[in-house]
């Protein structure tokens, strides 16, 4: 109870720092947030020093007249981060439930779900946590093939050709076994893996593995990642269950809310 209580005191802190400072940036009062707000400038005063919580429409009329968005009272940035504390709220949203991210932060809206997964998967290491659950979530969502390309090769080129290979994976697992909890789009991930090109180089993702045990869909990617095609297909089964259960759903996990 007390540590929920002081996490709640930290919250209103930094709602009330992002506050001030959007205020001071327009060169506007305390007096006059407040007037236009409907409240006492005391009132604006607790908020900012942090003894305060403004109420939701307090705080839109706040946005509107400091001319910020939401994003700004919850990480004091115009738009969501690119930390994995920034993204995690939307993985979870998109299947990866088991993904646990101390102080993860509550992003004033959504990204495209072809944003968040093409950032997920750049750079030298992408984390094996993320990689091995990323063909539940192409299964479980609805894409659309150009958005998808578009933000990989925005990221990292890199991203776009390991979207591809893992849209392949996705695809050999549900032509082999039927992918766990179902397909949304299986033509548009086809699609997307379509206008992709194998890279020249061998991409091993920071995790190499020996060729041999390579199966036949990353030696068709160029990609030397260690991890078998059962390492993708068991990360599927075990976070099933936990979707199903996130989404109070038992007919199928597929939220098909992305066109």
């Amino acid at each position: 109870m007390r540590r929920a209580r002081k996490q709640e005191e930290r919250a209103f802190s930094h709602l009330g720092r992002q506050l001030a400072g959007a205020r001071r940036q327009r060169g506007m009062t305390q007096k006059a947030v407040a007037d236009h707000c409907g409240l006492q400038q005391s009132d604006v005063s607790k908020i900012e020093q942090g003894l305060r919580s403004p109420s939701v429409p307090h705080l839109v009329k706040m946005a509107q007249m400091l001319e910020v968005p939401l994003q700004w009272f919850l990480t004091g940035r115009r738009r969501p981060g690119r930390e994995l504390r920034d993204v995690a709220i939307e993985l979870h949203h998109l299947g990866l439930v088991d993904l646990r991210v101390p102080d993860a932060r509550v992003p004033g809206a959504f990204r495209p779900p072809e944003d968040v997964l093409a950032w997920v998967v750049s750079g030298d290491r992408p984390d094996p946590r993320i990689v091995e659950a990323v063909p539940a979530i192409l299964a479980w969502n609805a894409w659309n093939p150009r958005l998808l390309e578009a933000y990989g090769y925005t990221y990292d080129p890199r991203a776009a050709h390991r979207l591809a290979w893992l849209a392949d994976v996705t695809l050999t697992i549900h032509h082999n076994h039927v992918f766990p909890g179902g397909f949304v789009d299986p033509l548009r991930v086809s699609e997307f893996m379509r206008r992709i090109r194998p890279p020249e180089e061998v991409d091993d993702l920071g995790y190499p593995a020996e060729n041999e045990r390579l199966p036949p869909v990353s030696k068709r990617w160029n990609i030397g990642y260690a991890a078998a095609l059962a390492a993708f297909h068991g990360r599927a089964k075990h976070l099933l269950p936990l979707w199903i259960e996130a989404n109070g759903n038992s007919d199928g996990c597929g939220s098909g809310a992305h066109g």
